[in-house]
């Protein structure tokens, strides 16, 4: 389910990254636009207001008037100079230098320059300048990416929505299937056991019937690895107080089946009377995968050890084995990964052990030589 969710956060980013990528496009020929209207709008507004200056010059040249009062403005900004270039009058902060052109981009401001006629000033040229400003487009951008952040959401969302459903329902569908399918399948285990025992009782030592019992063993283990892996965020597992030296002991003789078929033996080093705070069905987990793991991974006629012992702060749990060894130990607790296609199961075994582990704070080791074997360390935590 969080993979599932990780994956459909994924794809709503690229959805949304395609397309923002898409409306970039008339986004950036709008911004174009846009400047190229600023730099024209900027053009007429300095040369009407050059012009009104210089008639102002011209007025005043005309006229009887002793006093010139130099046009102002809270937007535009003015100066004139004589024919070598020396400023006459000037409405700048700081002294400015006539420009070599019509018009000039300049820092913040734009500037354009006019010839003036014969004035009584004696004045050649007219700068006139104003400030660039860009809050009117940022602002319009700004309003045009919300609107269309918002639409790309809701659209990606819709989309991504209308896609997933039929991904949901079939996992819905699969995951119904699963639980009435292991609804039906255990019944019929359960009488097959039975029966197998009973069998046993009446045919003792029939090996037809041991290797039934064994097989059947395995299936269990994989029928309640999969009952667990359904169920473990729906149902609750409580911790209790359990004697896990008995525990192990009871869980090894449900496979005395199993190790009686290939002939195997278990040397048990048990500290006896150690408890551990668990929950049975975790525990049961963790045990049945490491043994039967132990069992299907060696070759007849092999040994497993079980050693429990309470070292302090914590109980530690070994099961070492002499099967053909693990070449990656870094990925078996990956879910669906089998080291052995042929003789592994679904691959979800070690997967549920580590989650299991993971969720109880215990810290587990693995340490495996290729044809020599494995051993698992479990470290309980008081």
């Amino acid at each position: 389910m969080v993979k599932q969710k990780f994956l459909s956060i994924k794809y709503i980013m690229a959805q949304a990254f395609i397309l923002v990528l898409i409306v970039s496009i008339p986004m950036h020929f709008y911004i174009n636009s846009e400047l190229e209207n600023r730099e024209f709008k900027d053009s007429l507004e300095l040369s009407a207001y050059a012009k009104r200056v210089a008639n102002k010059i011209y007025e005043f040249s005309n006229s009887d008037d002793r006093e010139f009062y130099f046009p102002r403005s809270n937007i535009f900004k003015s100066a004139i100079y004589s024919e070598s270039g020396e400023e006459i009058f000037s409405l700048f902060q700081k002294k400015v230098a006539p420009i070599n052109s019509n018009i000039v981009r300049k820092n913040d401001h734009v500037y354009m320059q006019i010839s003036l006629k014969e004035n009584v000033f004696n004045a050649s040229y007219l700068l006139v300048a104003k400030k660039i400003t860009y809050a009117k487009l940022i602002q319009n951008v700004l309003a045009i990416l919300m609107v269309v952040s918002f639409l790309v959401f809701i659209s990606t969302f819709f989309i991504i929505k209308q896609s997933l459903e039929p991904y949901k329902k079939f996992n819905r569908y699969l995951e119904n299937f699963i639980k009435d399918a292991m609804h039906e399948l255990k019944t019929p285990i359960g009488v097959i056991m039975l029966n197998l025992d009973g069998l046993d009782n009446i045919y003792e030592n029939n090996k037809m019937i041991k290797r039934a019992k064994s097989a059947l063993k395995n299936m269990v283990v994989v029928y309640e690895d999969l009952e667990f892996f359904v169920r473990k965020n729906r149902v609750e597992h409580p911790k209790e107080s359990i004697n896990i030296s008995k525990f192990i002991k009871n869980r090894v003789e449900f496979f005395m089946d199993l190790l009686n078929s290939k002939e195997m033996e278990v040397v048990l080093d048990i500290e006896e009377s150690l408890y551990v705070n668990f929950s049975k069905l975790e525990l049961s987990r963790i045990i049945d995968n490491t043994i039967s793991n132990a069992i299907k991974y060696s070759k007849n006629r092999k040994k497993i050890e079980i050693v429990l012992k309470n070292d302090g702060s914590k109980i530690v749990l070994k099961i070492k084995d002499e099967g053909k060894g693990i070449e990656n130990t870094q990925k078996i607790f990956d879910r669906y990964y089998r080291g052995d296609k042929i003789s592994g199961g679904f691959g979800i075994g070690l997967s549920i052990v580590k989650n299991i582990c993971d969720k109880n704070g215990v810290h587990v080791e693995v340490n495996s030589k290729p044809n020599e074997g494995s051993e698992f360390i479990y470290l309980f935590y008081s």
